[in-house]
């Protein structure tokens, strides 16, 4: 404020902090694309021009078949191969699937340290992107070769092996295709890319459910997956990424812009709460932790549709029903999530990104708690709709919040591969605790088929400690502060 023509110098110093934080980044942002000197520049996040909406489905085309991949494989398709390969033991099977799949989320902080120095003509995604989905179809293709072998001492290990290779080429793949969003789109699109990616991840499931509802044979789903590599070249093609060599008639790639680091490598997976540019981001990856650990759950609706759910006759699911029924439930459920990730994604463009988070954790809650009442399948068909709104809603928002917390977009791949392994976190513990839960939880045999279900207390148990982690995420939004 000025009087008399005399100048505060309280004020003159609120400008120059608020100008150095612009001009920062401002900075950040043209630093984009470049990793050192010589590499040409990409434009500023301001200066972009806007995408049309063809252009950012195609973009995120490559989140279809992932949606697909991870949804079916959590829900119908694991379960299952748990079951034909550890009949006694499922739920403890099925937990180490989901830690394997967590853990392979760690070669994310890598595939973003690879990807932000990549030096090829084709830009620093796309690279790696074909190369890691390159090594997906083998390992699917050995994945149904050892579930044909079921009896065989040694299919088994074979399935773990595959699965586990098949895990860490699309966490890959995901992580250099995360990176396309912060590098192409402008900031005031950001939000419209993230509802689009999460309502292609949400219409890929959808699509994965409803080939298990008409094929409820597990084994034809492994050709399905194979076929959602199509959406590799799509992306590929629609990310009309810009050079990043040195020198116009450079060689085609050279994978690592400067001299490889291990230390420079670990320190790709650390993040500090004392930084201050690193603040925020922490306790975002801290509440997106508690929200995987929560969400994990759902892993075992499956057993939970087996042995509580009732249908309206009275009696319970037999057979391929639990299968089915869990498909039709995810594929309804999914729907919804694709109707409401749009909308939510504009909506978090206006009033903010941590009111809609906070409203899709409450809306988990309110489903954890209904799970425990509600049995007739008419009524959990309803449970469903709900349940698959308000995690749509959380995936539209939530990369759009991580990508306004980034502490440098120079490295985005990095910082959103760290971002990632916070579900990395969450379905590996969770699916373990929720596993030594129901598995030590009482058993009723079932004189039918000779095998033992759990009782409604252990699903009790299960769906209380799932909400009171919601609770807990939605809290620690109260830390997170975005930069943008």
């Amino acid at each position: 404020m000025t009087s008399g023509g005399n100048t505060d110098p309280d004020d003159e110093n609120n400008d120059a902090v608020a100008n150095d934080d612009t001009a920062r980044l401002l900075r950040e942002d043209a630093a984009v694309g470049a990793t050192v000197d010589g590499v040409v520049s990409f434009e500023t996040s301001l200066q972009r021009e806007r995408c049309s909406t063809l252009r950012l489905i195609g973009i995120n085309a490559f989140f279809f078949a992932y949606g697909a991949w991870i949804s079916s494989f959590a829900i119908v398709t694991l379960p299952a191969e748990s079951t034909l390969f550890f009949p006694n033991s499922d739920t403890v099977a099925l937990a180490g699937f989901m830690m394997i799949a967590g853990a392979s989320q760690l070669s994310g902080p890598w595939a973003g340290f690879v990807s932000d120095r990549t030096q090829s003509k084709f830009g620093r995604r796309r690279p790696i992107i074909l190369k890691s989905a390159a090594f997906v179809a083998p390992s699917m293709i050995a994945m149904f070769f050892a579930r044909t072998f079921n009896n065989a001492w040694w299919a088994a290990g074979t399935y773990y092996v595959a699965f586990t290779a098949a895990m860490l080429a699309l966490n890959v793949c995901y992580t250099a295709c995360t990176g396309l969003v912060p590098d192409i789109i402008s900031d005031n699109q950001t939000g419209q890319a993230n509802g689009i990616l999460a309502a292609m991840s949400a219409a890929g499931a959808c699509a994965s459910f409803l080939y298990t509802m008409v094929y409820p044979n597990v084994g034809s789903l492994y050709w399905f997956y194979l076929a959602l590599l199509a959406t590799v070249p799509v992306t590929c093609l629609s990310a009309d990424e810009k050079s990043t060599l040195v020198h116009p008639n450079a060689g085609d790639d050279a994978p690592l812009q400067t001299t490889f680091s291990w230390l420079e490598l670990a320190s790709m997976y650390t993040i500090s709460p004392s930084k201050e540019s690193e603040r925020s981001f922490f306790w975002l990856f801290v509440c997106r932790t508690l929200y995987y650990t929560g969400i994990s759950a759902q892993v075992f609706l499956q057993y939970l549709l087996r042995d509580t759910a009732v249908k309206d006759d009275g009696t319970g699911l037999i057979g391929h029903e639990p299968e089915q029924t869990v498909a039709r439930l995810s594929f309804i459920g999914q729907v919804a999530g694709m109707v409401c990730a749009y909308p939510a994604g504009l909506m978090s463009d206006i009033l903010g990104r941590k009111p809609v988070i906070a409203g899709a954790c409450a809306g988990i809650i309110s489903v954890y708690i209904m799970f425990i009442f509600i049995h007739k399948m008419s009524s959990i068909y309803m449970v469903g709709i709900w349940y698959g709104a308000m995690n749509g809603m959380f995936l539209s928002v939530d990369y759009a919040l991580a990508i306004d917390c980034l502490p440098d977009r120079a490295q985005s791949a990095r910082w959103l591969a760290i971002w990632g392994v916070a579900s990395f976190i969450g379905t590996s513990v969770g699916p373990l605790v929720y596993s030594l839960i129901l598995h030590f939880a009482d058993r009723e045999y079932d004189e039918d088929d000779g095998s033992k279900e759990t009782v409604q207390e252990g699903y009790t148990t299960m769906l209380l400690v799932g909400a009171f982690l919601m609770a807990l995420c939605a809290f620690g939004l109260l830390l997170v502060k975005p930069r943008r």
